[in-house]
């Protein structure tokens, strides 16, 4: 057996970053930057209006400030987006709308709360300062701003203050493609009836959805029944067709299907089959067919996920751009004891991470562990990590991999 970090090094050392390409904005979430972007417009890109209400010239505000009160002819309504450039005349002012553009020759916006106004004239008696409820050009974002640094990873924020400056692509690690095969004559498709000795083929449809949520796209394949010419076929047309291929099953130690010696001939005897010392997902399988990297996961269903979680989602990470893709543990108090034995394993405990009453990250393993029990992984967002030994007690610190957020 290997230790985990061996497998994971071997593994990120073996994959190249995807190609950075000018990706649509909408098309962009979830993506990383290839570059720095700066800004190519100005935000605001005119004086405008914080609020509703009364848009004055400087002498208003002289003979406001001086006599308290005065009262001012609304010459004209400015409503947001109006194209027009006003310009006011002494003694006049202005009703304008939320954001649109400040008159040239104003100086300050009063609140519509703080005035008594008709049609045609505007009473105002409160205190105003040049500039109060006016957002000037630029002072959001300047032309020339640092918007965000390379190698950052666009959120729906990211993505909505490049549109507010005019990118219409951003510079970004594309999104790569994953092709998700089933191999195996045992196996039945959902949907299909179920005859005796057949078992359903969970592992595809659960591997496309954590391969999705990944933020890759990704591709079913189906099952591949276990003939030499039929598996060749189906693995040199997904090298051709997607960025990473993912199966599941037959990279066990004893196991016996051609799946392994079509990949070995594929990858020109260079696929490594390895044991790992954790448990569950020991066994596991990579290579390559020409460039394109597979993957070959354990057939029980929780070991495949949480082998995807290890090892193949640090590499999809580093294949969109992330400089640090291997998963970052966080610290939990168990809620609950977990004893194992000795076994010259590191055990990933399917657990609950939560946040308890005091405000603090808590964690309770989850009763069942068995590596075939897909519904008790199902109830799992996170994963204890325990190094070889005796396992932990009630209330002792433990690392824990978040599966998702809390």
């Amino acid at each position: 057996m290997i230790p985990l970090t061996q497998a994971q090094q071997y593994v990120l050392s073996n994959i190249d970053t995807s190609r950075a390409m000018a990706i649509p904005i909408d098309e962009a979430n979830g993506l990383i930057t290839s570059g720095s972007l700066e800004a190519m417009e100005e935000i605001p890109p005119f004086d405008n209006t914080a609020v509703d209400g009364i848009a004055i010239r400087s002498e208003e505000i002289d003979r406001l400030n001086l006599s308290g009160s005065i009262e001012v002819r609304i010459a004209a309504t400015i409503a947001a987006g109006s194209p027009d450039k006003v310009e006011i005349a002494p003694g006049t002012c202005v009703r304008i709308m939320t954001g649109a553009p400040i008159p040239s020759n104003c100086s300050a916006v009063v609140m519509i709360e703080d005035v008594v106004a008709s049609d045609i004239m505007a009473t105002i008696s409160c205190r105003i300062a040049p500039g109060d409820n006016i957002r000037r050009k630029g002072s959001d974002i300047a032309i020339g701003t640092r918007l965000f640094e390379s190698n950052t990873r666009l959120t729906p924020a990211h993505i909505g203050v490049l549109a507010s400056v005019g990118f219409a692509k951003v510079p970004a690690f594309r999104r790569i493609k994953i092709g998700v095969i089933s191999t195996g004559d045992e196996l039945a498709e959902v949907g299909q009836a179920l005859t005796y000795g057949k078992i359903r083929d969970s592992n595809r449809h659960s591997l496309l959805a954590i391969a999705s949520s990944s933020g890759a796209n990704v591709l079913d394949l189906g099952i591949v029944k276990d003939r030499p010419e039929d598996l060749r076929k189906a693995f040199l047309d997904a090298a051709k067709e997607v960025d990473v291929i993912i199966t599941s099953g037959g990279v066990s130690v004893g196991d016996f299907d051609y799946t392994k010696a079509i990949l070995n001939e594929l990858s020109n005897g260079k696929a490594q089959w390895m044991q790992i010392a954790i448990r569950p997902a020991k066994p596991f399988a990579f290579g390559k067919i020409d460039n394109t990297p597979f993957f070959g996961l354990p057939g029980n269903p929780v070991s495949a996920l949480v082998s995807f979680e290890l090892l193949v989602k640090p590499a999809l990470r580093k294949m969109q751009g992330d400089l640090e893709p291997l998963p970052r543990p966080v610290l939990a108090k168990a809620t609950g004891a977990y004893k194992r034995t000795p076994d010259g394993k590191r055990h990933f405990v399917r657990s609950n991470l939560h946040v308890n009453n005091s405000g603090a990250l808590a964690v309770k393993p989850l009763d069942k562990q068995g590596s075939h029990m897909l519904h008790e992984m199902s109830k799992a967002n996170s994963l204890i990590i325990v190094e070889d030994g005796d396992g932990f007690l009630k209330d002792q610190e433990v690392e824990v991999l978040p599966l998702s957020a809390l």
